[in-house]
């Protein structure tokens, strides 16, 4: 459930914005880091897990194996041709097949997980306390806070963290 407050600040220098994510990490908040550039240190410090995006991608690999060997045995059975000695179902002609989809399916796969972890596309809601200014050259962390009497202690916490500028949104 989101949270209908919402602090924001706002981070000219990185190494600022690692101070803040530490000091609410220790808390317990749950916060949103948006940053202008792709960078280690923020996802670093804000994951400490791997992604599921990884686990989607090998089960479409293995789905996509099995329905490329599927594919390739029913066709051959379907409308049988027998070359030469070998067998209607020669499994090393169907190694090309199950490959190519497993590479295929294990993409997709990876694709729609993407989207989904990300939860986009976002067509018709803007995430609270996004700002235009963290996708060209600051850094933002939003901090979700339905609770009025935390407010003005973790507006202090940005600003002693060094946010140029901290803000309260409400949904």
């Amino acid at each position: 459930m989101r949270a209908n407050k919402a602090i924001v600040g706002v981070f000219s220098y990185i190494d600022d914005l690692l101070t803040a994510v530490h000091s609410v990490k220790q808390d317990n908040y749950s916060y949103r880091v948006y940053s202008p550039t792709l960078s280690h240190e923020i996802e670093d410090a804000t994951s400490s897990e791997k992604s599921l995006a990884r686990r989607f991608t090998l089960i479409g690999g293995i789905l996509g194996c099995a329905a490329g060997w599927t594919l390739a045995i029913w066709m051959s059975l379907d409308w049988p041709m027998r070359v030469s000695a070998k067998d209607i179902v020669s499994l090393p002609g169907f190694f090309v097949v199950g490959y190519e989809w497993t590479i295929l399916w294990g993409a997709l796969a990876t694709l729609l997980s993407i989207l989904f972890l990300c939860r986009l596309p976002r067509f018709f809601s803007k995430p609270l306390g996004y700002d235009p200014r963290f996708s060209d050259d600051k850094f933002g962390l939003v901090i979700d806070c339905d609770q009025h009497s935390k407010i003005n202690s973790l507006k202090e916490l940005l600003s002693e963290a060094g946010a140029e500028e901290v803000i309260v949104v409400e949904h």
